[in-house]
């Protein structure tokens, strides 16, 4: 009775999904996901954002003053001038002097000003730009995810077609026995049989071409997609949604990040173009130093030399100042840089017209294939359902010898070619569902 129970058990645990072939089941959302985690692609992004992000900072601390300290010493011997008396001597003495100094930029032209907001909306656009790829690979996934589900209908829909060719060979050879057919009809039989045999063999090389293809987009090693189970279930189709194109476009644009990014683009060469401009300004600095030193020379009364920390406080400065420079003449470089940064900024707001056409004319263009894909798929499932009729028909006919083996081979094929284009319909309809559910703002992926 224990072994009983122990067959059961595990007859049913084989039947379970996946778990005979131990393949692991991966949905769309997760190859996505994963992508977005482990693309190498989606990484450069992330560090361009992250250094675009400390330049914005380096921008601010710009406006601060800047402090530098020097030192130096050293020994002079031979004849040379005595810095304490400026004295030619012909001694050797050690000297050491010392500095402590600070600049702060009071007016450029209000050129640090622009610099801060040029690094700021530089890194609004490496944002952008990053969502905006993050979207690019997030379809990428998904255009391989589909290319993976459609050959494996294939193989499967080729299977189907190869066992029927098994069943209708292994038929004539009863009929050819029993002398109700030709053995010419066996021969054609045969070689349907072997043409569908390698129809087999190229889906399935196709299958895992873009399981490979799918893999490397994830940055998963390939080795991995070799026990894995695609999901992809059969879609509940109702009433083709409605989709006003205007007023989606208009409110597509407004989270859109590839015209964000052209948006954030075109604010900063603006930016660029008021800093060249600054050029053109006088620059004013104020400057303030300490100074002091020690020198071996430096004697007192009795002819000792004095000691260091006396030389650093007696031999102390202190100098605060202001400095203006005007440009005059810079052999028309500051000008050439000003024209360039213009054109920039045009070039700037001609690029971010034509994403904003290119954008409106794809998004016109998808929700018409959106409702074209719609009919086709509702079509392609009549002529299915039709086909199918006609290849019952047409075997009982065959079978009766009022129709040869060649007409019936063709509602064979014709019956293969509709379900292979059902499911390109289907497949190409659910993707375009998920392109408008992204123009309403709905990211997909993130669900």
């Amino acid at each position: 009775m224990t072994d009983i129970l122990k067959i059961i058990m595990v007859s049913f645990l084989l039947f379970l999904p996946g778990f005979a072939s131990g393949q692991e089941s991966w949905s769309l959302t997760k190859c996505i996901n994963y992508a977005l985690e482990h693309n190498l692609s989606q990484q450069v992004y992330e560090l361009s954002e992250q250094a675009a992000t400390i330049d914005a900072n380096q921008s601010k601390f710009n406006l601060l003053p800047s402090l530098s300290a020097s030192s130096s010493a050293g020994l002079s011997f031979g004849r040379s001038v005595d810095p304490n008396t400026n004295d030619i001597v012909n001694n050797e003495f050690f000297n050491n002097s010392n500095r402590l100094g600070a600049s702060l930029a009071v007016f450029q032209g209000f050129i640090q000003q622009n610099r801060i907001a040029y690094s700021k909306f530089r890194l609004e656009a490496a944002k952008w730009e990053k969502v905006n790829h993050q979207d690019d690979l997030a379809f990428s996934i998904l255009m391989t995810y589909y290319d993976v589900i459609y050959y494996q209908g294939m193989v499967s829909i080729a299977r189907e077609q190869l066992c029927l060719s098994e069943n209708n060979l292994k038929k004539a050879e009863v009929l050819i026995e029993t002398g109700l057919k030709a053995k010419t009809d066996l021969a054609e039989m045969q070689a349907t049989y072997e043409k569908e045999k390698l129809n087999l063999l190229q889906a399935e090389n196709r299958l895992e071409e873009m399981k490979l293809k799918l893999a490397q987009g994830m940055n998963l090693p390939g080795e991995s997609f070799k026990q894995v189970r695609f999901e992809c279930g059969e879609p509940a189709v109702g009433a083709n949604p409605a989709v006003v194109a205007d007023s989606l476009y208009a409110s597509f644009v407004k989270h859109s990040p590839v015209i964000k990014s052209a948006e954030a683009v075109l604010q900063a060469s603006a930016k660029e173009v008021a800093i060249s401009r600054g050029q053109f300004f006088p620059s004013i600095h104020l400057n303030a130093s300490i100074n002091t030193g020690y020198y071996e020379t430096n004697r007192d009364a009795d002819g000792r030399t004095i000691s260091f920390r006396d030389q650093l406080n007696n031999n102390r400065s202190q100098y605060v100042g202001a400095s203006i420079s005007i440009p005059i003449f810079a052999r028309n470089q500051v000008r050439s840089q000003f024209r360039k940064a213009r054109l920039a900024e045009d070039q700037a707001r001609t690029q971010l017209e034509n994403y904003r056409q290119t954008v409106y004319y794809e998004l016109l263009n998808n929700c018409r294939e959106m409702q074209a894909l719609f009919r086709e798929y509702i079509q392609t499932g009549k002529q299915v359902d039709a086909d199918e009729l006609a290849y019952q028909v047409a075997h009982r006919k065959y079978e009766e010898g009022l129709i040869d083996v060649i007409e019936l081979q063709a509602v064979k094929n014709r019956l293969a070619g509709s379900e292979s284009q059902r499911l390109q319909a289907r497949l190409q309809w659910e993707i375009k569902l998920k392109v408008v559910d992204f123009y309403k703002g709905i990211r997909f992926w993130e669900q």
